[in-house]
C-alpha cells in the first residue's frame, strides 16, 4: 500500500496519525458504531457493553478507535496479498 493509498484508507476509516498514535475523528466513531452494532447483533458482549456506555465516555471512544484500526488493518492485510 503506497503513501496515497494508505492515506486514502486511514480517511476512509476516521484515523489520523500523529506523534502518539492513531487519533479517531468524529466520523470514524460513527463508523465504529455502526460496526459496534453489527457486532452486537451477533452476539457480541463487549460491544453490546461499550454501545451501553454514554457517546462522550472515554472508554467508548477507545473501542470505537480501536475497532476502526483493526478494519484499516484489515484492509491493508487484503491489500498486501
Amino acid at each position: 500500500m503506497g503513501p496515497e493509498v494508505r492515506q486514502e484508507a486511514l480517511e476512509r476509516h476516521g484515523l489520523t496519525e500523529s506523534q502518539d498514535g492513531f487519533v479517531l475523528s468524529r466520523r470514524g466513531f460513527q463508523k465504529a458504531a455502526r460496526r459496534a452494532r453489527a457486532l452486537r447483533d451477533e452476539g457480541d458482549e463487549e460491544a453490546a457493553r461499550m454501545l451501553a456506555l454514554d457517546p462522550d465516555d472515554p472508554v467508548r471512544w477507545e473501542y470505537a478507535r480501536c475497532l476502526q484500526i483493526e478494519a484499516f488493518h484489515d484492509e491493508w492485510y487484503e491489500s498486501e496479498f
